[in-house]
């Protein structure tokens, strides 16, 4: 081969490999941009929570289940103890969620602290259904067999939407329909 054919396949091997190194940096840049707006922004993530507490409120619960005025002053009782709660933990869940995509995003990434990051997630989320467990039985306990089925429902609604990554909750094969997991 021709010293000037390799010295020019030199050349543009050395433009294409600047063009990769331009470009990946670019995407670097932008990511961490992306990553450091939705720290700044917490809006989206409260006007979501806001929405499901609004969702399972105290009046939704009533006119979904069709309480009757003893149930309602049973339910009255059980609501005010589970939501602060339960806001309290789907609030710090969420931070642990961003400071977990941050440490993923950080050029030198640390594991020992993903690691208790995500021990903190697991713990979270342990607490949140087990005192949503409890609340659930808690009300079965006053709902009538036809209420009972109700209840089933909008928690199977709460229960769907919180699928793990990677399972879309809508009851395709190998996922979860109604409490039940199906076969693929």
């Amino acid at each position: 081969m021709r010293a000037d054919t390799k010295h020019s396949i030199l050349i543009w091997s050395i433009v294409a490999l600047l063009l990769m190194n331009i470009s990946t940096l670019v995407t670097i840049v932008y990511h961490q941009h992306q990553s450091a707006e939705a720290r700044m922004n917490p809006v989206a993530d409260q006007k979501q929570l806001e929405t499901n507490a609004e969702r399972f409120s105290g009046r939704y619960f009533h006119d979904q289940l069709n309480l009757n005025s003893e149930q309602t002053d049973k339910f009255r009782l059980l609501n005010p103890a589970f939501r602060p709660k339960a806001r309290q933990i789907t609030i710090e869940l969420a931070q642990k969620r961003k400071q977990m995509l941050i440490e993923m995003s950080n050029a030198q990434s640390d594991t020992s602290r993903l690691n208790a990051i995500s021990d903190s997630i697991g713990y979270l989320h342990s607490n949140l259904k087990k005192i949503t467990y409890k609340y659930y039985l808690d009300i079965k306990s006053f709902c009538n067999p036809e209420q009972q089925q109700k209840l089933e429902k909008l928690f199977d609604e709460m229960f769907t939407n919180d699928a793990p990554m990677g399972f879309s909750g809508n009851g395709k094969p190998g996922g979860w329909q109604h409490g039940k997991q199906l076969k693929n």
